[in-house]
């Protein structure tokens, strides 16, 4: 009875925090931009919330750091690939022209 109990309550209180969050399509944005800049406290904590109460935009955050992780792989992949055919002199070079220096 305990049980069924504290999950019907856990049950309300999501239904009451997705009612009044902001939506899907919102925290979806929001945890783009989490991944390019620090969210404030208050962007932190409404991710949070919303991402307690719905498990949907848990599986897409997941999916999202999933997609970067593999990007990131693969950048790196390239890199060290790029690496073996550069001399240290054009990376730098490189670095220097990317960085907006002469």
């Amino acid at each position: 009875m305990t049980r069924g109990l504290v999950g019907r309550a856990t049950h309300a209180v999501r239904y009451f925090l997705l009612r009044r969050l902001p939506a899907c399509r919102q925290m979806a944005a929001l945890m783009s931009e989490s991944m390019e800049r620090p969210l404030t406290l208050r962007e932190r904590v409404t991710l949070r919330l919303h991402l307690w109460a719905c498990i949907w935009c848990v599986w897409y955050l997941e999916q999202l750091q999933l997609l970067r992780a593999g990007l990131r792989e693969r950048a790196e992949a390239e890199d060290s690939a790029a690496d073996i055919n550069l001399s240290l002199e054009a990376r730098e070079r490189i670095k220097r022209a990317l960085k907006g220096g002469s």
